[in-house]
């Protein structure tokens, strides 16, 4: 609900008077186009023969694919008619959306009245008032939905082969992250060194909404898009009406006369063909300039985008600036997107204050200083203060409070803790190694929720260690993530990326910064000092080492010493021997002739066996291919890496089947506590220094009241588990030493059958309730019923569970 707006200085609360304004301000926004200047397409681009195959006939596998990836569970478009609906009855629609498709390829598909959207509004942050602060989203019609879908799915494969490294925004293989670890390392340079340079923040206003029709269709045709692909497209775009969705009430329809609307499917890719233009205008310009940003980054300028964020590195010379600003300018007049100078922003570094002023006079931009955020992270000079992390700790704290914790059973606050509190910090461990004082907190605040508070706000009592809980289920823990291990696990990506990606920007950038001018090329060799986000990913070398293995080929990448070609690194095997390695940075392909001269005396017994692990030499130019080790397809990835880590050492659990058993999660966590003997019975309450009356609840005996005593040797249990053996063929109810043996041989027994292992712990789970019962709320049940009950109860599970 928009309850409030700001209209010509005046907030406004009147909701037909907000949605008369909304209504204005995007039928201009989007219903008016503007001359702009042609540009000479045929000097940055050469028609790409590849994109020949777009025009294709459709054919029902792509359609059918295309229908299959539409999400679900997403707003329907105005004719109602649900992405589900298609996926559930393709037989019964397919006749009818093949025709349409076949009338789209034979161009007498009239798309006017179809497509048409609802155009909702989604506040970009909280509590603004201005209509520009507002991200318009089109919820649109299924059919041209779908044909968006096709056409889209049918570019994508092309896409990384037509859009510069500089850009990473919606192209797979491609990180968000990785542009930010580049202008870390950018401003580190800059910082560290005695070369002028400028960062430059580009804001682009409403950039989605303002591209240029006629720039977007020619700068098509000259990439060698196929005139029948651009024909859909223009088809797609030309014919989009819309209405502004503002508190359940339609405005005005108004027809679009440019812009590419947010919530089709093709919008994305056709922007990022837009936006790369800039890429490439300012690369051409570069090759008329003779500044460069620094002696290792040859360029005069160093683009970086995420969609329409921006980040220019200058060379701070008064040519290269003013060549920037024409470019700039040309970029806003022939494609439609204008700069926002207000919110756009320049950083100095090393700069005197003329070319300060110079760029104030050409760009208009505002000065500011470190630190900046990009693309929702702290841009330092530095190592991050507090005061940088704090939107973790804050975004953390706006989820706690609008939870009610205490109306939660502990299996629905473990849900929360993994899925949601663990996720928080997920974004900032891929770039950062969180300090440990933040890790500490999140784990108190992660802690505390899952075990509850009091009414008076006290914290209750842990049942489990915070190093149990984060191991892995099948070695006895929760499965919590211990995010030390995922920030690690997170981190080795970027070394991965360094020996895999040679044609990414984050490994161009980092071999000109860090990699020796001569001797071998493995990235474990280049150059320790750096920025300190460099110097964490080389805290992690030893750890990589161990986990990634390498097949040599040519042999001229990879580290004789510190590689592992041979099961371990050959300098690990030989740490023993006084003497540090000879020629530390020589390689493989160097090191195999010199063996003799390279092992360090006295050699042992180990000489032979390392002679037979030296692989054979291949051709020079066959590239050494690495694997990672704990992935079975031998490629990296972040989950086998923490998993490997959290199993490290440790044994995996006895039984923890049930966690697989067809019943709700609480009774799955209350069986976890159970195996584990941690359920607050009197024996636990009194070995934690709690008073407490000695006697069983259930059967009235005065014993001291155990787990032992409660489920296997109390009068009632057995009772009980007479009344189900009538019905169900359970086994004996036997203790044995521990109430984890104990469990775990009963479940074994009934292990072949998950509803027999299912009622056995709703038969528990019974019991705890019936014992709760009689002490907290002094009511009782007879046998009877309870039998009656875990009955009914069990038979739901197997049905629902």
């Amino acid at each position: 609900m928009v309850n409030s707006l700001m209209i010509n200085g005046t907030l406004v609360t009147d909701s037909n008077c907000i949605s008369n304004e909304f209504s204005s301000f995007y039928e201009s926004l989007f219903g008016s186009s503007f001359a702009a200047i042609p540009i000479n397409f045929n000097t940055l681009y050469s028609p790409s023969l590849q994109l020949l195959s777009l025009d294709e006939p459709f054919n029902e596998g792509e359609i059918y694919r295309a229908v299959m990836r539409l999400a679900s569970n997403k707003a329907s478009g105005p004719d109602g008619l649900p992405n589900e609906l298609f996926k559930l009855n393709w037989p019964v629609f397919k006749p009818s959306i093949m025709r349409i498709f076949s009338q789209l390829f034979s161009s007498c598909l009239d798309l006017h009245k179809l497509n048409f959207a609802h155009l909702v509004l989604i506040p970009k942050t909280e509590g603004v008032e201005q209509v520009t602060d507002f991200r318009p989203i089109s919820v649109i019609n299924y059919i041209p939905k779908l044909i968006s879908k096709v056409l889209a799915l049918r570019l994508q494969p092309f896409l990384p082969n037509l859009i510069s490294i500089s850009q990473t925004g919606f192209l797979k293989g491609r990180l968000i992250t990785e542009n930010f670890n580049v202008a870390r390392e950018l401003v580190h340079h800059l910082n560290s060194s005695q070369h002028n340079g400028v960062l430059l923040k580009l804001d682009f206003y409403k950039a989605f909404d303002s591209v240029n029709w006629d720039f977007l269709f020619s700068l098509m045709l000259h990439r060698g898009f196929p005139q029948k692909y651009v024909d859909w497209v223009k088809l797609l775009v030309t014919t989009a009406t819309s209405s502004v969705l503002v508190n359940g009430s339609l405005g005005r329809v108004f027809k679009h006369k440019r812009g590419l609307r947010q919530g089709d499917p093709l919008s994305p890719f056709l922007f990022l063909l837009v936006a790369d233009v800039l890429s490439v205008t300012l690369t051409s310009a570069a090759t008329s300039l003779t500044s460069t940003i620094s002696a290792k980054i040859p360029m005069p300028y160093f683009l970086l985008q995420y969609a329409d964020d921006t980040l220019v590195f200058v060379a701070a010379d008064p040519r290269t600036i003013r060549t920037l600003s024409l470019v700039i300018k040309l970029f806003e007049r022939a494609s439609g997107l204008a700069i926002n100078a207000n919110k756009s922003s320049f950083v100095p570094f090393n700069v005197p204050p003329q070319l300060e002023a110079l760029l104030l006079q050409l760009l208009g931009f505002n000065k500011t200083a470190l630190p900046i955020t990009y693309l929702g992270l702290p841009l330092t000079v530095g190592r991050p203060d507090r005061v940088c992390f704090q939107p973790i700790l804050e975004k953390i704290e706006r989820k706690l409070a609008g939870w009610h914790g205490r109306l939660l059973s502990r299996a629905g606050r473990l849900t929360l803790v993994s899925s949601v509190l663990t996720a928080i910090p997920s974004y900032f461990m891929s770039v950062f190694l969180l300090p440990t004082w933040l890790i500490q907190h999140i784990d108190k605040v992660r802690r505390r929720f899952l075990w509850g508070t009091s009414d008076s706000g006290k914290k209750k009592i842990h049942l489990l260690s915070w190093s149990r809980i984060c191991l892995p289920k099948k070695n006895g823990g929760l499965g919590l993530l211990d995010l030390n291990l995922q920030n690690k696990s997170l981190l080795l990506r970027w070394l991965w990326k360094l020996h895999t990606d040679n044609h990414s920007l984050w490994f161009k950038l980092a071999h000109c910064l860090y990699s020796p001018a001569s001797g071998c090329k493995s990235p474990l060799l280049w150059n320790k000092a750096g920025s300190f986000f460099w110097r964490d990913l080389c805290s992690l070398r030893f750890l990589f080492q161990f986990s990634s293995c390498v097949a040599v080929a040519g042999g001229s990448t990879t580290s004789f010493w510190f590689d592992n070609w041979g099961g371990k690194p050959l300098f690990s095997i030989l740490r023993n021997h006084a003497k540090p390695p000879l020629r530390p940075k020589i390689s493989f392909r160097d090191a195999a002739p010199l063996l003799t001269r390279l092992l360090p005396l006295p050699r042992d017994c180990h000489f032979d066996s390392l002679l037979s692990l030296l692989p054979p030499l291949l051709a020079a130019n066959q590239p050494d291919n690495i694997s990672w080790k704990w992935s079975s397809t031998g490629n990296f990835s972040v989950s086998s890496t923490y998993v490997t880590l959290s199993s490290a050492g440790k044994h995996t659990a006895q039984f923890y089947s049930f966690w697989k058993l067809k019943m709700p999660p609480s009774i799955q966590f209350f069986t976890f506590l159970l195996y584990n003997n941690r359920l607050l019975t009197q024996q636990q309450l009194s070995r934690r220094g709690c008073q407490v009356t000695q006697g069983c609840s259930l059967c009235l005996s005065n014993e001291l009241e155990d787990s032992i005593h409660l489920f296997f040797n109390c009068s009632f249990i057995s009772s009980l588990w007479n009344r189900l053996k009538q019905t169900w063929q359970l086994p004996g109810l036997f203790p044995l030493d521990s109430t984890q043996s104990s469990i775990a041989s009963l479940l074994n027994q009934v292990s072949d059958d998950t509803g027999l292992a299912s009622l056995v712990c709703t038969t528990f789970w019974g019991v705890w309730l019936e014992r709760n019962n009689r002490i907290f709320r002094n009511k009782s049940r007879m046998v009877e019923m309870v039998a009656q009950w875990v009955l009914e109860e069990s038979t739901l599970f197997c049905k629902f569970c």
